[in-house]
C-alpha cells in the first residue's frame, strides 16, 4: 500500500513528516533509491520512514533540505515532531527499549517495569483501574523484561524513593515476591537499583517518573503523567533530565545500602 494510504498527516507531527517525505519525492518523480543515495541511506529505510516505522535524523533531513532546496523544510518539522507529543509515542518507545545500550529509569511511586513481577504488574495495573486487561498487559510487561536476557544485556541504572518499598501493594504476599525479585537481582553487575531515603526530603524527582534511553550513542527519554506520558527525543531536554538523575543519585543510598533497606523492608511483609 501507498503511503498516503497508511499515513494520516492530522494525527500527529511525526505523520505529517512521513506523508511530506512521501508527498515531495512523488512529486519530483524520485525514487526511494534516489532519495537514499541523498541522505546517505538505504532504499528500504526511506521506505520506512514514509511508512511511519522508522525514524530520520538529523543529518539525513539537512542533506534532502538541501538537494530540494526547501528552505529547511524538513529539518523543522523534524524538530517539531521531536520536541511535540506524539499520541502514537509508546509504539516507537518500545522499539528504543529494545536496542537500548543503557537506562537510566526514575520512580518514585512504583516500582520500573523492568523489574516488575507479573503479581506486582497486574496489582498495579488494577490499582489504575485496569482490571479487564490487566492479565495480558502484565504478560506483555514480563516479555519486555526478555532484554535483560539478551547476549549483551544493557546496562540498567534505577532509582527509587524509599516509599516504593513500603507501599503495599496488592498485599504482603505480592511485596514479598518483590523483594525478592530485587535482591536476587542484586548481584548482576549491569542492574543496579538505588533507594532514596526517606530522610532525604524533597528532591528533583518530585516533579514525576522518568527514563533516560541511550541508543547506539544517541540520547531519548521518557516522562511519565497522568493518563500517559511523553517521549523526549530533543536533545536539550533530554540532556536536562540526565542531571536530574544525576542529582537524584546524588542523594540516593549506594548499591549495598539500597539492598539492606530492601531486605530490611521484606521483613515487614512476613
Amino acid at each position: 500500500m501507498r503511503a498516503r494510504e497508511l499515513i494520516d498527516p492530522k494525527s500527529s507531527m511525526w505523520a505529517w513528516l512521513a506523508f511530506d517525505l512521501w508527498f515531495q519525492r512523488t512529486q519530483r518523480k524520485f525514487s526511494l533509491a534516489q532519495v537514499g543515495r541523498i541522505v546517505h541511506a538505504a532504499r528500504g529505510t526511506v521506505s520506512n520512514w514514509e511508512a511511519g516505522r522508522l525514524r530520520p535524523k538529523e543529518d539525513h533531513m539537512k542533506r534532502l533540505d538541501e538537494a530540494w532546496n526547501t528552505g529547511g523544510h524538513f529539518a523543522r518539522l523534524l524538530w517539531y515532531a521531536q520536541t511535540g507529543h506524539d499520541p502514537d509515542w509508546f509504539k516507537q518507545y518500545v522499539q528504543y527499549e529494545e536496542a537500548a545500550d543503557v537506562f537510566k529509569i526514575f520512580n518514585g511511586k512504583n516500582l520500573p517495569v523492568l523489574v516488575q513481577t507479573e503479581a506486582y504488574a497486574q496489582a498495579i495495573l488494577w490499582m489504575a483501574g485496569r482490571k479487564r486487561e490487566a492479565e495480558a498487559e502484565s504478560k506483555a510487561r514480563m516479555k519486555r523484561q526478555s532484554i535483560l536476557a539478551r547476549p549483551e544485556p544493557p546496562y540498567v541504572w534505577i532509582i527509587i524513593d524509599q516509599e516504593v518499598l513500603e507501599c503495599p501493594v496488592g498485599g504482603k504476599e505480592v511485596m514479598r515476591g518483590q523483594m525478592r525479585r530485587l535482591l536476587d537481582i542484586g548481584d548482576d553487575p549491569k542492574l543496579t537499583v538505588r533507594v532514596v531515603p526517606r530522610i532525604a526530603g524533597p528532591h528533583p524527582g518530585h516533579d514525576g517518573p522518568f527514563q533516560l534511553l541511550t541508543i547506539g550513542g544517541r540520547d531519548v527519554a521518557y516522562a511519565g503523567a497522568q493518563l500517559g506520558g511523553r517521549l523526549i527525543e530533543a536533545g536539550d531536554e533530554t540532556a536536562g533530565l540526565g542531571i536530574k538523575f544525576d542529582q537524584i543519585g546524588a542523594i540516593a543510598l549506594s548499591r549495598d545500602a539500597s539492598l539492606d533497606l530492601v531486605a530490611e523492608t521484606m521483613r515487614a511483609y512476613e
